[in-house]
């Protein structure tokens, strides 16, 4: 993924703001800032420090920026507690399948222990 690609996925999905807003606030027109989405002008570091204030993110979030995953985490302690929480990671599906899957076989390891512990 190219930055026009970050850029344009942060201001769209995570800011909710017009290409014209932010145009506006770089101080450019329209047309000059859907080039930068478009990946067809590059982006200078002093632009990127620019876009990072706007959006109220770091530079590197920029650079780096991959669309998170949510999964929903359900817990339950000792106490009796339950609840949910939703957590966004940088996983892929693959990732969360191979968590999910130890999540599992530890759960499976924590019964097995605990049966032999009622046994003894």
């Amino acid at each position: 993924m190219k930055i026009g690609d970050n850029i344009r996925d942060i201001r769209e999905k995570e800011k909710k703001l017009s290409k014209e807003q932010v145009a506006k606030a770089l101080g450019i027109t329209p047309k000059a800032y859907s080039n930068i989405e478009n990946n067809v002008a590059d982006v200078s570091v002093s632009r990127l420090y620019e876009l990072a204030e706007i959006f109220e993110v770091a530079p590197e979030y920029i650079l780096t920026y991959q669309e998170k995953s949510a999964f929903t985490n359900h817990f339950n302690n000792y106490e009796g507690n339950q609840g949910v929480n939703i957590m966004y990671q940088g996983c892929t599906a693959d990732q969360i399948k191979n968590i999910e899957d130890q999540i599992k076989k530890s759960k499976q390891e924590a019964s097995r222990l605990q049966a032999k512990t009622r046994n003894n």
